[in-house]
């Protein structure tokens, strides 16, 4: 037997089988038809009516005020980590006008 002789022999169903499954079909719309009605509040949940998607938890004008400053504090802690660390300096420097100025007159020099 090939291969595609495989795929397109599919397995005959019997006519009980079917009966069965159709039984079986008619139970349970019969079940969900007999089912108690949900509520207004339960059946539709808070959906955006542009788009039609749920509600989030949090808005996207959240989330990118909470990733700048979490990306603030990052940017504070690794440059006094890597001045007063690394640098062997005090790393309350960094926070003077005076230590910036000398770091970007070391990146400008040609």
């Amino acid at each position: 037997m090939g291969t595609n002789e495989k795929l397109h022999n599919k397995p005959k169903v019997s006519p009980e089988t079917r009966k069965v499954a159709r039984a079986a079909r008619q139970v349970a719309q019969k079940a969900e038809r007999l089912a108690p009605k949900k509520t207004d509040e339960e059946q539709k949940p808070l959906f955006n009516p542009f788009f039609g998607y749920k509600k989030r938890r949090f808005p996207i004008w959240q989330r990118l005020i909470v990733l700048t400053a979490l990306c603030a504090i990052a940017f504070v802690a690794g440059t006094m980590l890597g001045y007063g660390g690394l640098g062997h300096r005090s790393p309350w420097a960094i926070f003077e006008p005076a230590t910036w100025q000398h770091i970007f007159d070391f990146l400008k020099t040609d």
